[in-house]
Formats: structure tokens, sequence, C-alpha cells
């Protein structure tokens, strides 16, 4: 038996627990999606299904915070690697403006130099970075050095580039895509939490932030449900208590926060969903260039391709048509992003914890939950 085979025999011995705050969906539906969460055991979750004209249905359930606190349409989640599909549309609108290329060597903004060692003639650029074929790693330097705010250019220095050069496979990196929002703050000379508020949240007219500090209302926690953990892996009171940094251009320590430190309700996401969905925004042309194919996942997961800062699903088992958008896994919460672009539908998905046994790199949360809202004709 495989281990995620094993985690789901061992997920059947939890409780199923969890209740329905709020729901616009039918009767049939609702009781579909709430089947799914106590399938997968999830906490507290916050979903909605929007299509071009704004949220048509929305559901709320569980908790936010143990032991009672309820999740609601104002419940703010912190969106994991969601946020790789938001800094992506910053990137593509900063594109449109002429204030960023894509394709120009990062190292004629950053105020350190980026190459790979087994290609140090070849220039990195923001579209390698953003689909994770930059030749960027996760390694121990990083792992280990992020949550130090250890200075960018140490990391650099340390187990941080992936075997093969650049453009040769597709690796995923949180580092790589956190260095893409260095960028963006470098080419700009403008912080990048302020920077995506002035280019993207307003406007839009979203509320959302990368510092929980500046969260207005409920944050939810994120509790990893096998092995349970006593205290929340993610704890948004304490997160909240931190000091908010300066609102400065500071690439070296601000590469962590465009991978997946984005803090926003599930309303407010759908609404994101929506600006990457369909033309307004951003113009066709751009919409159209970060959903084309860059590389494959490979032997990962045959179903999913990337595009820029965007997953690309073709699932036959879900539906007859790609679906685009991001995942988010992080402190055991589940988070999912995903449209069909051709029937301009499309669900966001929230949670404070829930099973993250996956087929692939795809939860079974999320599948089961497109299954049902995005699937068939």
């Amino acid at each position: 038996m495989t281990h995620w085979g094993l985690y789901r025999l061992a997920l059947h011995g939890l409780p199923k627990g969890g209740s329905v705050q709020a729901s616009s969906f039918d009767e049939e539906t609702t009781g579909k999606i709430v089947g799914i969460l106590r399938r997968q055991r999830c906490l507290g979750a916050a979903l909605c299904l929007f299509d071009a004209a704004g949220v048509q249905d929305a559901l709320y359930f569980g908790v936010s915070h143990l032991p009672d606190t309820a999740v609601t349409e104002d419940t703010v989640f912190r969106a994991a690697s969601v946020s790789k599909f938001v800094t992506a549309l910053g990137a593509m609108k900063l594109k449109e403006q002429g204030k960023i290329d894509l394709d120009r060597d990062v190292n004629e903004y950053l105020p350190i130099p980026l190459r790979h060692p087994l290609a140090p003639d070849t220039p990195l650029t923001l579209r390698l970075l953003m689909t994770h074929t930059a030749g960027i790693h996760d390694g121990a330097a990083y792992n280990a050095g992020i949550a130090r705010g250890v200075p960018l250019s140490e990391l650099l220095r340390g187990d941080s580039f992936t075997a093969h050069p650049p453009k040769a496979l597709w690796e995923y990196s949180n580092f790589g895509a956190g260095i893409a929002g260095a960028v963006m703050e470098a080419a700009t000379g403008t912080d990048f939490e302020t920077l995506m508020q002035e280019t993207v949240f307003s406007p839009l007219g979203i509320e959302a932030t990368y510092y929980p500090p500046l969260v207005r209302g409920d944050l939810g926690d994120a509790v990893r449900i096998l092995p349970r953990s006593k205290a929340p892996n993610f704890n948004a009171a304490e997160r909240r208590a931190r000091p908010v940094p300066p609102r400065e251009v500071n690439p070296e320590k601000h590469y962590n926060l465009a991978h997946g430190a984005l803090c926003v309700s599930a309303g407010k996401l759908a609404r994101l969903g929506m600006a990457g969905m369909r033309p307004g925004f951003l113009t066709e042309e751009s919409l159209a260039e970060m959903r084309r194919d860059a590389a494959p996942f490979g032997a990962r997961a045959r179903n999913l391709s990337q595009g820029i800062g965007t997953f690309i699903l073709r699932e036959s088992k879900i539906g007859p048509r790609p679906l685009y958008g991001h995942q988010g896994m992080a402190y055991g919460a589940v988070h999912g992003l995903f449209f069909d672009p051709e029937m301009q539908r499309g669900a966001a998905l929230l949670t404070t914890g829930a099973s993250e046994a996956r087929r692939g790199v795809l939860a079974d949360l999320n599948f089961d939950i497109l299954s049902l809202l995005l699937g068939g004709n």
C-alpha cells in the first residue's frame, strides 16, 4: 500500500466533525459539499462558486479556531501557494503597464547577482521563476533560513539550485516564486505589499494583505489533522502579534511574500479568480500567456502542467475541459482556486485544516470539490 493509501486508511479513524454556518447552494448540493468536507476531515472551510458576474453560491463550514470560533464569510485565511497565481496577476498587469519585462535578465533589476552555477551565462528571468523552470531549488538552506529572515544573497550561496540547468526541467520552488516577488519589488522601486495593493487589490476593490497584523477581522489558524497537532501549525494570534515590517524596498528580505503569504477571504479570492478567468483586469492576450503550457509536471503529476503562476489541470475524471488556477497546501490547510474559462465558472476553497492526501499533486479534497462543482459537460 502506498504512503497516501495508509494515510487515507488512518483518516477513517478520525471523527467527522463540522457543521454548516450558512449556505446558498441548493439543499442537494449543500449535502454533497458537506459530505466531501466531512469525508476529508475538514476542520473549517469557506467555499465560493463564481461566474463572470460574481460569486453565485457560498458555503461556510466548521471553525477558524478551535474549539468553537465559526468560519464566516469574513474569515480570512493564509492562502499558501494560491498566492502564486495572485502574484502572476500582478506581474502580468505590470507587464501591460510597461513596468517590467518577463524575459529580461533579473540581474538588471536585483541588487544582487542571480545565476545558476551550471549555466552562468544563461540569464534568469521572471518568466522562468514563475514557471518553475529557473533551476531554483527549495533546499535545506532555504527551508531553514526563511523563518529566520536569512538574506536572499546568503541563501543563494547554499543548496538553492537544481542539479539540472535552467530551462531543462520543471521543479516546483517556493523560493523561486518568492524571488519573483523580490524582482518585481526591485524593478518598480515599490515594496511588494504596496505594489500589490496598488496594482491588483485596490483596482479590483479587494481587501487582502501579505502581513497578518494588517488583517482586519478574523484570521483563521491552520491545523494539521493527521498527525493531529496540539497547537495550530499556523497560529494566527502569534502571527498577528508580530510587528509589521517597514514599507521599504528590500529584496534581500522580501523573497518570503509572493510564494505563499497572501491573507484573503474566500469571497475576495473568488474575485481574484474572476480577474484571471475573463478579460477586464487583464487583456485576453495576457490571460492566454498565463495559461500557456510552459512545462509539464512530469512523473509527479501527469494531469498537470505549468503556466505563469498557474496550474493547468487536465483530468478527464473531473471534466472534459482544462481548468486553470492554483492549489495551496501548508501548515495542514488545503486550498484551491480553479476556473473553467470556456464555461466561465470557478471555485475558491480555503480551509483551516483537512486531509492532505493527494492524487499525484492535486489534493483529494480539491479533486472532489472540482469534480462536483466544475466537472461534467
